[in-house]
């Protein structure tokens, strides 16, 4: 229902202020009715109200009526963040013919009622941040406003699974997209990969290539697209301009190339933790390996038609260790976040080894087991029931002598040391924020989380706070290949 205004000619006036109880979020923190009883003293104020919801619809109706019926021209709200529900505040007051730039919400929630425990300082606080509004929306000058034209065309940072997909949807739209990877070819670490978990058509780990996944988009469909110009051993040199238009200037193997976009997806993708940084791991012994190696080694000799051959000698290793959480959840050698798919794709390697070479004991030492996707306690079990020994605790070191390799661990289940004569050690090492992503970042005004990977613009806030840049896949953190796919869908579907 819409309330015309009495006197729909009559000029509004003056400004009204109201306050939000957000369900005694604020209400039993501070004294709601004090403040609004001394406002009422002031003239500049015209009427002063306490609602238990302003973002309700029953708050919404209430906002309403009061419009219609004392005809106020501004508006001064103190209820939560105005990013959160102040839209939905400001649009219930423009049905009612009220200018969206008249109205100043100040934050009485998190930033007084949530931070402060006694009572009287806290009402002292609101009641400043509240005549605070009042002044500035009395001085606020209406506007409108106005659309801006959003070129259509993008630039997609990335030629990885993230990049390439959000690509071919926006080319699928009937717009450009230009498409920058760094490197000399597409696809990104997921094209390298053979056996991950989940993989998207089964939820089971199938081992086919993740390339040949029916839901991993393909080079060729990039390639063939004539949307999607492709530009390979390219880096971007700068980006001005503002929301909706923007110059690109790139430099590629044939020159310097500019053009102009309308949006930006940026998918830089991750780096995997160089192990060198941890000394005691031995990384550069020929049987310590990196996990990458390892997929590497087995789909060669699983083309050539042999099991698994240890890089030093060639012989079938009778003993493998993988060592979880390399560069991860351990901010003295690494990263202190968790990369989330080391357990998996450790699993699954494992599950390989095991199936080439049934006779090969395989161990993997861990902190935890995270596997945060449905069916991996599934996948666990069934790794267990194969016969691979699972092995709680740290990895103190791994020591050579004379030609062989042990790895001394804790075993905090069995309350014992280990000191396990080893054939082939594997790494698995986590994922970091890719080389050059820092650039990117400072070129596009971009914010980065503790981590240094990218932050997107808070999910919570609408869509028009947005200034046409999207972040998707693991440039905004450690994710697996199907979440990074949707990620891109996503990104897409907002920059369309």
């Amino acid at each position: 229902m819409t309330i015309q205004p009495k006197g729909k000619d009559k000029p509004r006036k003056g400004v009204a202020v109201y306050l939000c109880t957000c369900r005694d979020e604020i209400g039993k923190r501070i004294d709601l009715e004090t403040i609004a009883a001394e406002l009422k003293k002031d003239p500049r104020v015209m009427a002063a109200g306490i609602h238990e919801a302003l973002c309700s619809k029953e708050g919404q109706k209430f906002l309403k009526e009061d419009a219609a019926a004392k005809l106020f021209e501004r508006v001064a709200i103190g209820a939560c963040s105005p990013n959160v529900q102040g839209i939905i505040i400001s649009k219930a007051l423009e049905e009612q013919g009220i200018n969206k730039y008249l109205i100043e919400q100040v934050n009485i929630r998190e930033q007084c009622a949530w931070v402060h425990s006694d009572r009287k300082a806290a009402t002292s606080k609101a009641k400043s941040l509240v005549r605070g509004a009042v002044a500035r929306a009395e001085k606020l000058v209406p506007l409108e406003d106005i659309e801006i034209p959003v070129m259509g065309a993008a630039l997609v940072i990335g030629g990885g699974v993230t990049g390439m997909q959000a690509a071919l949807d926006i080319a699928a739209q009937g717009y450009k997209a230009y498409l920058v990877e760094r490197t000399s070819e597409l696809g990104g670490r997921a094209y390298k990969l053979s056996m991950t978990f989940p993989t998207h058509n089964c939820g089971i780990c199938c081992m086919q290539y993740c390339k040949e996944c029916v839901f991993t988009p393909k080079i060729e469909d990039v390639l063939q697209d004539k949307n999607i110009e492709v530009m390979l051993n390219t880096e971007i040199e700068d980006i001005t301009g503002g929301f909706g238009s923007r110059h690109v200037k790139v430099k590629s193997p044939s020159g310097v190339k500019e053009f102009d976009v309308g949006t930006i997806i940026v998918a830089t993708g991750t780096k995997t933790f160089d192990p060198k940084r941890i000394p005691e791991l031995r990384y550069g012994n020929p049987d310590v390996i990196t996990a990458v190696e390892l997929e590497r080694l087995l789909v060669e000799q699983r083309e050539k038609g042999g099991g698994l051959r240890r890089p030093s000698d060639g012989k079938v290793p009778k003993t493998v260790n993988f060592i979880q959480c390399v560069g991860s959840r351990d901010i003295t050698k690494g990263n202190l976040h968790c990369s989330l798919v080391c357990c998996t794709y450790a699993i699954g390697q494992a599950r390989e080894i095991r199936k080439v070479l049934p006779g090969t004991n395989v161990y993997i030492h861990y902190i935890d087991l995270r596997g945060p996707y449905r069916g991996f306690e599934e996948f666990y079990q069934a790794a267990k029931e194969e016969g691979i020994n699972f092995v709680r605790g740290r990895i103190s070191e791994i020591v050579e002598d004379k030609g062989k390799i042990y790895v001394r661990a804790v075993d905090t289940d069995a309350d014992a040391l280990l000191n396990i004569d080893s054939d082939l050690v594997v790494l698995s090492v986590g994922q970091e924020p890719a080389d050059g992503s820092d650039k990117i970042v400072k070129m596009l005004h971009l914010q980065t989380d503790v981590d240094k990977f990218m932050k997107d613009i808070n999910p919570m806030f609408p869509s028009e706070f947005r200034r046409g840049i999207y972040v998707a896949g693991t440039a905004q953190g450690p994710k697996g290949i199907r979440y990074s796919i949707e990620d891109a869908k996503a990104a897409a579907q907002n920059a369309i």
